[in-house]
Formats: structure tokens, sequence, C-alpha cells
């Protein structure tokens, strides 16, 4: 129990710029009720100086006190599960006067925000968000928050649940690790010179894999300039300002010890100013993920009709075969069709479309 402060005065002297008299009869007029201390002013102050060290506090009755240690509005649960892959976000009401200062720990150590958490303390909110957990994320987290009255601490046990997984197989009710999988692809577009720009792939199907960006099939290493961002599962790339140079292919690879996916696209930089003469790309093909034995179709529309057209896989020319690849232009309109894929059609591709004036390329890739 704390005991209930009070005013004890032992001689009517000043002391550090304070009259204890002085102080006695204003608490018993009730000159100082509202009041938690009182400051010598410059005159009386010892030195003639106003300072922060001439400050007296006052001890006053526990009704006219307005400081008070830190207490939680609402805390953390003791226990909390969630699926691994969810987003995990711890959040607590704190009050004090003086303001507190809020920390987090996990497991008895300090975290701040980085690149995977989010700890923030604004208006009397605490909170520490993972907008994907991985089995690692689990432990104990605790909210400490401190004050010149004390402190307090409130704490949650957090346990990461297996997420629900098909086998290496691709069949339900194997659980097994599998390798990441594709959700949503990059988009090839034209963009014009000095622009921000940012690539996003959605990846997904495995518990853990790496993931790099390469510009021409040259890995980027992350900088101010290409930077690299991950929100739950979908990966970008942002590229603060294109350049001409920039312009090409850009390939998106997720992989782990049991596969690898990718997704692929183009970028074309358009330079004010400059005329192109090559067919311009109205609609780029774009990249896919079918199941095996599943048809993929490519399509692309052109500026006008080109005089020659060439789709390519891994560098080798894709050429018509029945029962397997279909080939169609119409105008300014060409297709692939692959009729029945299989793992060896999973690739990189290319449509490379010319005419007299010059050729034009669009990367894409399928994922079987």
């Amino acid at each position: 129990m704390v005991n209930a402060p009070s005013v004890r005065i032992q001689e009517p002297a000043k002391t550090n710029g304070v009259n204890a008299a002085e102080v006695s009869e204003a608490l018993t007029n009730g000159k100082s009720k509202k009041k938690a201390y009182r400051r010598s002013d410059s005159t009386n102050s010892v030195g003639g100086a106003r300072s922060r060290g001439h400050t007296k506090e006052l001890a006053l009755l526990p009704d006219d006190s307005l400081m008070c240690p830190p207490s939680f509005l609402t805390g953390l649960k003791p226990d909390l599960s969630i699926k691994d892959g969810s987003r995990l976000e711890l959040k607590v009401q704190v009050k004090g006067d003086p303001d507190p200062q809020v920390s987090w720990m996990k497991d008895g150590k300090p975290i701040t925000s980085n690149e995977i958490m989010e700890v923030k303390y604004k208006n009397g909110t605490a909170s520490v968000i993972i907008n994907e957990v991985f089995p690692e994320d689990g432990g104990k987290y605790t909210c400490k928050a401190t004050n010149t009255k004390g402190s307090v601490e409130t704490s949650s046990k957090v346990t990461i649940l297996p997420m629900d997984k098909k086998g290496v197989n691709g069949t339900n009710g194997t659980a097994g690790p599998s390798p990441p999988k594709v959700i949503k692809h990059i988009q090839s577009a034209t963009v014009k010179d000095g622009d921000p720009v940012t690539l996003s792939c959605t990846i997904g199907g495995a518990e853990r894999f790496d993931v790099v960006w390469l510009h021409n099939e040259k890995e980027i290493k992350p900088s101010k300039d290409f930077e690299y961002k991950t929100v739950g599962n979908v990966y970008s790339l942002n590229i603060a300002e294109i350049f001409p140079e920039d312009g090409g292919t850009f390939t998106c690879e997720a992989f782990n010890d049991l596969g690898e996916c990718f997704s692929t696209a183009s970028l074309v930089v358009e330079v004010p100013g400059e005329q192109r003469l090559a067919p311009e790309f109205v609609k780029f093909p774009a990249s896919l993920t079918v199941e095996r034995g599943a048809a993929a179709s490519f399509e692309a529309s052109l500026s006008a009709a080109p005089g020659s057209v060439s789709w390519m896989k891994d560098g080798r020319e894709v050429k018509e075969q029945p029962m397997k690849f279909r080939v169609t232009q119409s105008g300014n309109k060409v297709g692939l069709d692959i009729l029945e894929a299989s793992a060896a059609d999973a690739g990189q591709y290319a449509l490379i479309v010319a005419n007299k004036k010059g050729d034009s390329k669009a990367a894409f890739s399928l994922n079987v």
C-alpha cells in the first residue's frame, strides 16, 4: 500500500528558494489546492537565476494530486492463437500523468519498427502489427508503460498455428512443404521517362521462399532507386524514377528448396520528342499460371499490323505444331495457344514483332 503523500515542515526557513511557512499557509488557506508544485521566482532563487533545479515539488493531499502511475484501459489477451500467414495486431490503450513512455518486448528482448513489423504509439494507443506472421513470430509479447509515478506491464503469449496447405503432389489432405506459386502476375506497361513505377507480384502456396527481382536477366540489388517492398503476400519493386535505360524485361522470381516460380513483364519507356518507328504494343501478352494439362493462351494487339511475328521460348522460336501449339494473326492482333500445357512448357517467353523500320519485344512467362 502506498502511503498518502504529506507536507513536512521542519522550520520556517527558505530552502532552495521555497519558504516552508509560506507553503504551510498557502495549503491552509486553500491557495495551492490545484498546484502540484511551486517554482521560486528569479529574485528569490539561489544565485538569482531561474532553473529547473529550483523547482520544488510539494506533496499534496490525495484529492489534490493530478499525477498518477500508468494503467492500461485495454490490455493484451493472455493467450492468442493465429494461423501462419495471417495478420497479427496487438493493441493496448494506456493512460497516466505524466504521459507514459511505452516500450515493447518479445521474449524479453526489445522490439522496434522494421521491414517486418510496425510498432506505433500515438494518442494513448500502442500497437504492434505484423502483416504476415511466420512460425518464428510466435512468443511472449509484452507492452510496458512507465512514467515518474511507476510502471505497468501487459503480456500475451502468441501461438502460430500451421497453415492449411496442399502437399507436394498438389493433392488435398497431404500436409507437407510445397514450392511457391504466383497468384497474380506483374503487368507489362508503357511508361513515361521520369515517372515513378511500381511492379507488383502476388505469391503464395509455400511457407518459406526467397524473392529476387531481375532486369534483363540480371539481379537487381535493392537500393534507393530500386526498392524491394513486401506487404502481406504482395511483393513489389518500386522504381523511384524511370530512365530510358530501365526499359526492357523485368522478372520476379520466388524459390525454395522444392521449386521456383516466376513472373515476367516488359516496360517500354516513352521519351518526349522521340519518334518510335517500330510497332507499338497496345496490349501486351500477359504471364500466366495454369494447371498441368490446361490450355494457355497469349494475345497481343499492336498499333499496326506487323510485317513479321516470332514467338520465342527460352531463346528458341515456337512453331505451329498440331495438337500442341497454335499461332494466329488477324490484322494487328496476334496470338499463341498452348493447347495442353506440361511442365516442359513452363519458362520464359517473348513476342517479337517487326516492320521495315524496326522491331519491338514483349516478355512474359508461363508457370505450370
